[in-house]
């Protein structure tokens, strides 16, 4: 069965589209991903997109795939078109030797605190609990947008982010040192990446990291993105990041 024909098979799905009803765009990011696929329509309850996405963890444990959640996203689109044109080739970055996704951070870290004085300590607000995934959903609105469920060939999750490639620009890493740093905590805590866009990434764990490794965390947090401290929070510290992270089994990745 091919990519467009699971896609058909799949429109039963309360909310989920045939792929010739979705949007050029998404279409698009769907011929260019080159994966299986489940395309839900915009307005789809949030419940129905997550429950599909458990399905498919459940499945791909069994067949070998990793799912990941994709919002149609116009830009994502044109930044694969351009992807293609420079000739990026997935089976090359798959097999690049990563370098220690926790040295890069802890490099990238001392670069950033050479500029910025980063507060510690201090916050004693009520933290922010990241319990939902929020870049298939309009900041304004708060209703989803049309998203892929894309199942992707591969059991080893910190890959997500080459067959699903973003980054590159301004301080966001490229995909290799996106890789490099998923591998590193998948390794230590079991985060997997559960949407891409453009600009976002959103992982989930099993649990909270532990109270001793909150605020190296937050360190790390800030050196992926330092968006994550300075447009993310009320009081741009890394105490506050710390907090939240110390309440919450999903993380959030933005980069302007």
């Amino acid at each position: 069965m091919g990519m467009f024909d699971e896609c058909k098979e799949n429109n039963q799905v309360d909310g989920a589209l045939a792929l010739e009803q979705a949007s050029t765009v998404t279409q698009s990011i769907v011929a260019q991903l080159g994966c299986p696929c489940q395309v839900f329509s915009a307005n789809t309850a949030y419940e129905t997109v997550m429950d599909a996405y458990w399905q498919a963890v459940k499945q791909g444990q069994s067949e070998g795939f990793t799912p990941v959640l994709v919002p149609s996203d116009d830009v994502l689109d044109e930044y694969l078109g351009i992807l293609k044109n420079d000739d990026y080739k997935l089976e090359e970055v798959l097999k690049a030797d990563l370098v220690s996704g926790e040295e890069l951070l802890g490099n990238w870290y001392e670069n950033y605190t050479e500029e910025f004085d980063l507060e510690e300590d201090g916050f004693d607000g009520e933290p922010d609990v990241i319990d939902s995934y929020s870049a298939f959903q309009d900041y304004r609105s708060g209703r989803t947008v049309e998203t892929i469920l894309v199942k992707v060939p591969t059991t080893r999750p910190w890959e997500l982010v080459a067959y699903v490639p973003f980054g590159g620009w301004n301080d966001c890493p490229c995909v290799e040192e996106m890789m490099a740093v998923c591998k590193y905590w998948f390794e230590k805590y079991g985060a997997v990446p559960v949407t891409i866009s453009h600009d976002v990434m959103e992982m989930r764990l099993p649990a909270p990291v532990p109270e001793k490794d909150v605020l190296q965390t937050a360190k790390e947090h800030f050196a992926f993105t330092t968006d994550r401290v300075y447009q993310c929070t009320r009081t741009g510290t890394l105490a506050e990041v710390a907090a939240s992270i110390r309440t919450s089994a999903i993380w959030y990745f933005w980069w302007d």
